[in-house]
Formats: C-alpha cells, structure tokens, sequence
C-alpha cells in the first residue's frame, strides 16, 4: 500500500503520518515531524537540551489540541519556568500536567488536583497514573492529544522491572489507539541494557542525543542522519 503523501505551504514535503516537533527545519529533514500515532522515545544527558525538544514538542500543538505532561522528576511550576528559559510558555489553557513528582516533597501542605493539574501520589502508583492517563483521554474526547513523559526514568528507578513492562504494554498501545503521539524522556546511562530493552520494545521511533567536540547532536536512526543543534533564547537552533 502507498502512503499518501501531503504538502503544506511551510514543508516541502509532509507525511500525514507525522506532528509537528515545533523545530522548522526538524520537521523538514523528518517530512513532518514525529510519528502519530506513536510512541517516541528520546535519549539524552541530564542537561537541558531533551527538555527543550519535549517544549517545542508542546508548543506546537494548537489550542484547540490538549497535551499533557506526565512529570516524573519536576513539578508542573518548575517545568513552567524551565520552559521560558528557552523562551517556550507553556501556561496555557490546554496545556496540562499530571504531577506525580510533587508529593514526594517533604513538608508541603496537602496537594490537590486543578482542571490543569492532576496529583498522582507519587511515581511508585503507576494504577493511578494509568488512571490518571484515562482520565485525560476522556476529557480529550474529539481533540488531538500530545503526551509528554517528563521523564520516564523516574519511573523506572521507582519500580520493578516487571511492573514498568507491564505499565509500558498497557500504556504504549492505550495512548496509540487514541491517535496520540507521545514522547517519552530517558535519560542516558541511567538505565541498563535490559531496562533498555524493555523501554525501546514498543516504540515508533528513538533519537538520541549525543555531543562531540562541544557539538550537539540528534541522532535519527531511522534515516541513518544526524542533526547539529544548539540551544538559544529561543530554544533549538539547527545548525
């Protein structure tokens, strides 16, 4: 079978298959963007730069689309302001956070859920977390939804091998059949080779970020390509 193919006025060439990064020139080297629907799984340091490609990522939803943050390691305020410092506002209606990180805070006043944000008790309840994904395509019924794992390594520090294969099974094809694309934060060199496994098992695509002589790369596996970016004021800059 053909896949169809599309144009745009801004790429040369756009897949139907594919959503937007919010990176132009990324967009066009990958006909679209990411997958969708998909699952995406983005490799890289401790640093800021995944973070950045997960804000554009955000950013280019339209208003009428809802994403939502699933936060692992940062509160929905702290990804707030790491946003604008790549000049990326993510307060906006339909950008919303399901927050599994902000109860692990000591000595905090007991937390409740918002229209914009969901408590989830921690990263270890990965049934309320399902729960919680549930919800959010519930609400999203008829919308476009972008899901962004921030990260996902937080939950596999947290958890038994066996049950993020058990969450990753379910989740991975649950978010898929909703016409979703999700993006899913890993950091490198926390995980080994068989936690790996498990996290790549039912994914779309991977890229990877590398550095190399004080350059920054995306690796894209998938056409063999490797993209040289730096982070700006305004956030990705391919080089």
């Amino acid at each position: 079978m053909v896949e169809e193919i599309g144009v745009n006025e801004e790429l040369p060439v756009l897949r139907k298959n594919r959503w937007s990064t919010g990176i132009k020139e990324l967009d066009i080297i990958l006909e679209g963007g990411y997958r969708n629907p998909g699952n995406v799984l983005l490799i890289g340091p401790s640093g800021m730069e995944k973070f950045a490609f997960s804000y554009h990522f955000a950013d280019a939803a339209s208003q009428d689309d809802n994403v939502y943050f699933i936060c692992g390691g940062s509160s929905p305020e702290e990804i707030i302001k790491k946003a604008m410092t790549v000049g990326i506002n993510l307060k906006r209606p339909n950008i919303r956070f399901i927050d599994c990180y902000s109860t692990t805070l000591g000595n905090q006043k007991e937390i409740e859920s918002t229209e914009q944000i969901k408590i989830v008790p921690g990263p270890r309840a990965l049934n309320d977390l399902s729960l919680a994904l549930n919800e959010a395509i519930s609400e999203s019924k008829g919308k476009k939804i972008r899901f962004i794992f921030h990260t996902l390594s937080t939950f596999v520090l947290y958890n038994p091998q066996e049950s993020i294969r058990k969450f990753m099974d379910v989740i991975e094809g649950r978010l898929k059949a909703t016409g979703a694309t999700t993006l899913y934060l890993v950091d490198e060199g926390v995980h080994d080779k068989q936690l790996m496994s498990i996290l790549e098992h039912g994914m779309d695509e991977k890229y990877s970020i590398v550095e190399r002589e004080k350059t920054m790369y995306l690796q894209l596996p998938i056409i063999n390509f490797e993209v040289p970016f730096k982070l700006g004021p305004s956030g990705v800059i391919v080089l």
